[in-house]
């Protein structure tokens, strides 16, 4: 008859228990990896929380088209150069379709508001003078409309 010592079978009980507790970690910290992988290669969480100038976070430039709605010659120029200095790519410049509009605002023509956002905010523009009219022949990101209010905008 083989005699088992009780403390040989304890230990070695212990010994496996631990074992499979190491093995269950290693599985769970793999898949914890995995899935943390595949999020961030989805895109589903972004890397980086996108506030203020998203140009500077991400590899994008934001193309610009300037508009002049007010009718003060010089003035697409002058916005071209100032938006250039705030690293945007102004990509068109030309007249709106009338002269007659007294408050400047920008057009979101790419379906990402934030690119819009960030040239607001880079001269002044309200949040609320930021409207969306998505065109997928646009081959740019924003438009800027100059309008009578342009005074405000110029010197920031």
């Amino acid at each position: 008859m083989i005699k088992i010592d009780k403390k040989e079978s304890i230990s070695s009980s212990k010994s496996e228990n631990q074992k499979k507790i190491l093995a269950v970690i290693n599985l769970l910290l793999i898949a914890v990896s995995l899935t943390l992988l595949i999020i961030l290669t989805l895109k589903i969480i972004p890397l980086f929380a996108q506030e203020g100038r998203l140009a500077q976070k991400s590899n994008h430039v934001i193309q610009v088209e300037v508009l002049n709605a007010c009718g003060t010659a010089g003035l697409a120029d002058k916005f071209t150069d100032l938006l250039r200095s705030k690293k945007f790519d102004v990509v068109k410049t030309g007249n709106f379709a009338s002269f007659d509009i007294d408050n400047s605002f920008v057009i979101d023509r790419s379906g990402n508001k934030e690119f819009a956002y960030s040239l607001a905010d880079s001269i002044g523009i309200d949040k609320q003078n930021v409207i969306q009219q998505f065109n997928k022949n646009y081959y740019l990101d924003v438009t800027l409309v100059i309008g009578k209010d342009f005074n405000n905008y110029l010197n920031q």
